[in-house]
């Protein structure tokens, strides 16, 4: 892929920037150092962002697959062609298989019936009489027989996992989860940690499950059938992606990082979640490939983040404790792009301020005329950073889009405008990181 030409003579830039930076090092900023800033953001191009996008969005990039291997080799070769040396990280891990087929044969019911399996569903093929379980709660159980049997339960606000562990707990031998479509659910999901205990679980329209329960309470005990197959947590192989932009004049040893995941959810091509975040990351660092700096700048892409931030993890657990020390800033970008989410939002484990956040507040009160908040968030690549003590932050439009996790995360709903706006915020705060003095507080 052909990457567009600097916008300005390579020479009078170095000229600009070394002053710039000279004069931001002793604390003074400005016009030379406003305008080397101002040049900067006018090299972005979205049609670099959205040529990446098409690129990575040709299929699915499940982590531990060849299609996630693909994505990596991609931005491995968009990386060298700037000039970059790309350090692979290779990691295992375990991932979830999801079932190769599922099945609900309720016997006598009239109806049609579209059940679904969570994400870590159990194998398993289930004979036994259906039972109204209410709500699943352990109290529920107190008052039904459900030894040898399938449950079938009305979600509310109890986690699914939770109400598959009392299923279990109450001998049921497989459950039926049905709620209503404006219950918010925040992922279709049971969780990794309670695997092994789970017992065989389906997910049903609260249309159907209401009808399931009438045709129950007829009185005549009603037999079922559940079918799950092929569900299993395998190993796999993932890997990271680092590419370093070294320092041109060391003032001092901080590292600036900046990251995104590349893989996505199966059958899901992933545009939002998270190609937008990969391919504003990978425009970051064509555009400051040759811009002088006086800290080094690390561009990380995680693999199998959507498996449980196996890749940020594995980072950061190869981190010396100098690295640590050093490291000033971490930026994660995930679903940056999206047109039908919520408003942009910097996330923070704990919530509170740090180097991050109160850099990229101020270049959006520059850029946009007003500062962000600091929200609570701690579900993406930024978590294992944090718990290492090192100051990190999401940006992410929030809420996200209703067709997150699905196929339907595709290139044409994301926003130019928003991904230019992350890619101008981010890359304008990292600009001032790295032409300033210390960074860490």
């Amino acid at each position: 892929m052909t990457r567009k030409k600097m916008l300005f003579p390579f020479l009078l830039l170095i000229s600009i920037l070394m002053t710039a930076c000279s004069a931001s090092s002793s604390g003074v900023e400005g016009p030379e150092f406003d305008k080397a800033q101002t040049e900067f953001i006018q090299e972005l191009s979205v049609e670099n962002i959205f040529s990446s996008l098409s690129e990575l969005t040709k299929n699915p990039r499940v982590a531990g697959t060849s299609s996630e291997m693909q994505a990596a080799a991609f931005l491995t070769a968009q990386l060298k062609s700037e000039g970059y040396e790309v350090e692979v990280q290779p990691f295992d891990f375990e991932r979830y298989v999801i079932p190769e087929s599922h099945g609900l044969v309720v016997e006598g019911f009239p109806g049609p019936l579209s059940p679904a399996p969570f994400q870590y569903s159990v194998d398993g093929n289930v004979d036994g009489q259906l039972i109204d379980a209410g709500y699943g709660l352990k109290k529920d159980y107190k008052k039904i027989d459900v030894k040898g049997k399938i449950a079938l339960v009305a979600v509310d606000k109890t986690a699914f996992y939770e109400l598959v562990l009392f299923a279990s707990e109450a001998g049921a031998k497989a459950i039926l989860l049905y709620f209503p479509d404006e219950l918010e659910i925040d992922n279709w999901t049971l969780g990794r940690e309670h695997f092994k205990d789970f017992i065989p679980a389906l997910a049903l329209t609260y249309d159907e499950g209401t009808k399931l329960v009438e045709f129950v309470k007829n009185g005549t005990p009603v037999s079922a059938a559940v079918k799950i197959k092929g569900a299993r947590i395998d190993k796999a192989a993932s890997q990271n992606l680092i590419a370093t932009k070294h320092p041109t004049s060391e003032t001092d040893d901080d590292i600036i990082l900046i990251g995104a995941h590349y893989d996505s959810v199966d059958k899901a091509p992933g545009a939002s979640d998270n190609a937008s975040g990969t391919a504003v990351v990978l425009e970051l660092a064509r555009m400051f490939k040759t811009v002088p700096t006086n800290k080094e700048i690390r561009f990380l892409f995680f693999g199998a983040e959507e498996e449980g931030l196996h890749g940020s993890e594995k980072y950061v657990s190869t981190l010396t404790k100098d690295e640590i020390k050093r490291s000033a800033a971490m930026f994660n970008l995930d679903m940056v792009g999206s047109a039908d989410a919520g408003d942009l939002a910097i996330q923070t484990i704990d919530g509170s301020d740090n180097v991050v956040t109160k850099a990229a507040s101020k270049a959006n009160e520059a850029l946009n005329g007003d500062p962000i908040e600091t929200d609570f968030g701690d579900r993406s690549d930024h978590t294992p950073f944090h718990n290492a003590g090192i100051d990190a932050a999401l940006f992410i439009y929030d809420p996200v889009e209703e067709w997150y996790h699905t196929p339907e995360d595709t290139i044409e709903k994301l926003s130019k405008a928003r991904l230019v706006n992350v890619a101008k915020i981010v890359g304008t705060s990292i600009f001032e990181l790295t032409f300033s003095g210390t960074t860490k507080e």
